[in-house]
């Protein structure tokens, strides 16, 4: 095969070439491969683009040469001609490079085929082809725009890997990286009105910290907010939904509030106002207040109603994050001095839990609701520190016991030494 083409092939596409009438040979049972000529010449050519995919089409990982799905699959042809000509023949539905415009058709042609994809997963989705005509990427293609995201840029052309796979460029630790590509391209984002440092932003997320330091795959990636194969940027109703299908209870208590027909009737977006929208850091009780650095401090102002609310909030939860801190220590300290402290350390979880609903409670804005958790936080530590009591008394109990202890045998050893003299004299 000298005729020089790059193969750039499709996404998730175990499919024939675009314009094929029948699906090619080489697309045959799980696991086992017909005669394919098409590595064995590639892997012999001097270009290495032209070598490259040979060797991707031998990875074992890929999740089509484990379907038995080789080249012709995708570009088309006869892959048991040694000809070149016949092998790459146009009349056999060869394609090499496959147009930008094409490639979601040509991995659709097996991917939103429901009866062909059934033989390999009956959950499968079929519907990717779909969705991605409604995202921002499929309605630019639709245009005419070739810059934008096809099936392979996310997913690449060959040696495409199962998602769980953590090589993959769509592993969710990798989805970053992955949209980064484009999303942190400044240059390239202001054609589109974007800035392009949302992927910087949010690698300072306490999300990312959760998926890359903690390990945790469930923490969201870009395409658990803005979709994957139709993504679109969240509007300003639905920022809520999307953040409140994780963070249910906050969501919960913010319909309670008056901030929910308040941001509503200005058009403004509810979590993304005080949370952001990349750069989610963590929550600090700090922000409650109008303070210069506070959040609530945006929008109130003096002694307006909110403002009231956020400084009555900010003190009950000051005041039972002191007590808790003091209880806390109080415990440690008894501990540390060797007394078993499991019933404390369990009130002390409590407190710590109705602590954790109080702060859910500040998205009511009502000083109340707060105020019923944090009563309970006070119940908590206070009945670690009475505990924490019941333990210094009794190590102060023990502490006289030795002291007298060691008293009486101090006398004893005294009274000794002298009646050994008197013997002795």
């Amino acid at each position: 095969m000298t005729r020089h083409f790059a193969v750039l092939a499709f996404l998730l596409g175990t499919a024939v070439a675009v314009g094929a009438a029948t699906r090619p040979a080489s697309v045959g049972a799980p696991g086992k491969h017909a005669v394919d000529t098409c590595t064995a010449c590639h892997a012999e050519l001097d270009d290495q683009r032209l070598r490259a995919p040979a060797a991707f089409a031998k990875i074992d990982a890929d999740v089509h040469h484990l379907q038995g799905i080789g080249c012709a699959g995708c570009h088309g042809g006869d892959p048991t001609s040694e000809d070149p000509e016949a092998a790459m023949s146009p009349a056999a539905g060869f394609v090499g490079r496959f147009a930008t415009r094409a490639i979601p058709e040509m991995c659709a042609s097996c991917h939103a085929n429901a009866a062909f994809m059934l033989r390999y997963g009956p959950n499968i989705p079929t519907d990717q082809l779909d969705q991605y005509r409604t995202s921002r990427h499929g309605q630019a293609l639709t245009r005419g725009d070739t810059r934008i995201a096809t099936c392979i840029s996310c997913h690449g052309a060959h040696g495409v890997l199962p998602a769980s796979d953590a090589r993959s460029p769509v592993y969710p630790s990798r989805i970053v990286e992955t949209c980064g590509h484009c999303h942190g391209d400044a240059t390239l984002m202001q054609r589109y009105g974007v800035s392009g440092r949302e992927p910087a932003d949010y690698k300072r997320s306490v999300h990312y910290a959760a998926l890359t330091q903690k390990n945790d795959l469930s923490a969201p990636t870009c395409n658990d907010c803005h979709g994957s194969h139709g993504a679109t940027p969240p509007g300003v109703s639905s920022i809520s939904n999307v953040c409140g299908s994780c963070h249910v209870t906050q969501r919960e208590r913010f319909d309670l509030s008056p901030h929910k027909d308040a941001f509503a009737a200005l058009e403004q977006p509810a979590c993304e106002t005080c949370h952001s929208n990349h750069a989610v850091v963590h929550p600090d009780d700090h922000w409650m207040g109008v303070g210069p650095d506070q959040v609530c401090g945006q929008c109130h102002s003096g002694n307006d109603a909110g403002a009231q609310a956020a400084t009555a909030i900010a003190a009950t939860l000051a005041a039972s994050r002191a007590g808790l801190a003091t209880a806390t220590g109080r415990v440690d300290r008894v501990e540390r001095a060797g007394m078993l402290m499991d019933e404390a350390r369990v009130a002390l979880e409590e407190a710590h839990q109705a602590y954790v609903l109080a702060q859910a409670e500040i998205h009511t804005v009502d000083p109340a609701a707060v105020g019923t958790q944090t009563d309970q936080v006070r119940t908590g530590f206070d009945a670690a520190g009475r505990l924490a009591a019941d333990a210094e008394a009794e190590i102060r109990f023990r502490r006289t016991g030795l002291f007298v202890s060691l008293g009486v045998i101090a006398l004893a050893m005294v009274a000794l030494v002298l009646k050994v003299r008197q013997l002795e004299r």
